[in-house]
């Protein structure tokens, strides 16, 4: 199956939102074993969308566009769909309810101009958005399948793999393919390929590495022609890798880094505060919307470098301030929420000649049952990329402490 993925709205164009739909996508569909012949940006101009229409129906079996399936005017997939197949919209009475039902549990009264999105064309079928307002449509008509999603990407995504990917199975033939991804934390993309180079080269399962926020990822790849095949295949590569990973793995498929962190802690009845100093609440934010926060996560404060040296009574200036801080507020943070952890995380940013000189000082300190452990980092930079590493150093520091701690891979 060969296939062409639209990304639709002007605001890809005016260079204000990054197309990491089609990305993810295009990881998806080499997975699936879909040939990807090309991806199209174009703006919410209806003489536009159906020009990229009619050029994708040509090139290929399967049209995926995101974006373009709100409710407002500039909204137009729908109305390209619809004029490339020459069909007419109505809208669905049950979508028409579901959206109305979305608003309601709310407390909310669905706004008139809604009703676009329960528009369907005769060839279409819904797919449902349990995130959004927004349902897809899948369309077969003459050989060819067009799936429209939502340009959220939580809700495409979500879309993509429950509702999307079962219903093109079966015009994949008869080989079934198989994908984990393992999840790592405290190595580098290049460092972790280096590791499992032997493995990646060898081609078969197909071995992809990725640098993402909570990590780097792993994905195994196997396609076979049935799944039992396509699974062993993908177990015993798998194996291979967590011997060779294994320190580093804290997850995989669904897993997030925030999960892994808290499930120690949650297995041991043991719960932890947070104290952030200039670091933005990286790890607050992290951690305190995981399920397992309501019972292992106590807390914390999140509060500028300066303010938090201030009233600890330690000159923001001084060489190593930003320790010294981490200590103190690890100890007090852990004392004040009656936590068995407490991590403290400083981080001190020092002006440079321009905003991509600015060094990052960054102090991380875990106090706990078994004492203090520190760690310190350095690193240049604009601001917003040094507090980011600093969230994932610290996220890396809690894991390995955790498991050193606690026994065994957490």
């Amino acid at each position: 199956m060969r296939a062409v993925v639209i990304s639709v709205g002007s605001e890809l164009l005016d260079g204000f939102l990054t197309d990491t739909n089609a990305t993810f996508l295009a990881q998806e569909m080499a997975a699936l074993g879909i040939e990807l012949v090309g991806v199209s940006q174009v703006g919410d101009s209806l003489p536009r969308i159906l020009t990229t229409l009619r050029r994708a129906w040509d090139d290929a079996d399967l049209i995926v566009t995101t974006g373009g399936i709100g409710p407002t005017e500039d909204d137009l997939t729908r109305e390209g769909v619809a004029a490339l197949l020459d069909e007419t919209v109505e809208v669905d009475p049950d979508l028409l309810r579901g959206i109305a039902e979305y608003f309601a549990a709310r407390g909310l009264v669905m706004p008139e101009q809604n009703a676009k999105q329960a528009w369907l064309i005769p060839s279409a079928k819904a797919l449902p958005n349990p995130m959004g307002t927004a349902p897809g449509w899948f369309v077969e008509r003459d050989g060819h399948v067009i799936v429209s999603m939502p340009g959220v990407p939580r809700e495409m995504m979500r879309m993509w793999r429950e509702q999307v990917v079962p219903r093109l199975l079966p015009y994949l033939g008869d080989r079934a393919v198989v994908s984990r991804t393992l999840k790592t934390i405290g190595i580098g993309e290049s460092a972790a390929e280096r590791l499992i180079v032997d493995i990646i080269q060898r081609g078969y399962p197909i071995i992809a590495t990725y640098a993402k926020n909570d990590g780097v990822h792993v994905r195994i790849t196997a396609s076979a022609p049935d799944r039992a095949r396509a699974e062993a295949a993908v177990q015993a590569t798998e194996r291979e890798i967590r011997e060779l990973l294994g320190e580093y793995i804290y997850g995989e498929d669904d897993t997030s880094l925030g999960a892994a962190l808290l499930a120690p802690l949650a297995a041991k009845g043991h719960t932890l505060a947070i104290a952030e100093d200039g670091s933005g609440g990286r790890m607050t934010g992290l951690l305190a919307e995981e399920p397992a926060a309501i019972v292992a996560y106590d807390g914390g404060v999140v509060r500028a470098f300066e303010h938090a040296a201030a009233e600890a009574g330690i000159d923001a200036n001084a060489p190593g301030s930003p320790a010294a801080l981490a200590d103190r507020e690890a100890r007090l943070i852990r004392e004040r929420l009656h936590a068995d952890y407490g991590l403290a995380i400083a981080v001190r940013l020092i002006s440079g000649q321009t905003l991509d000189d600015t060094r990052g000082e960054i102090a991380l300190a875990l106090d706990g049952p078994f004492g203090t452990h520190r760690r310190e980092h350095q690193v240049k930079g604009i601001p917003r990329e040094i507090r980011r590493r600093a969230g994932l150093w610290a996220a890396e520091f809690l894991w390995v402490v955790l498991r050193s701690e606690l026994g065994g891979t957490p």
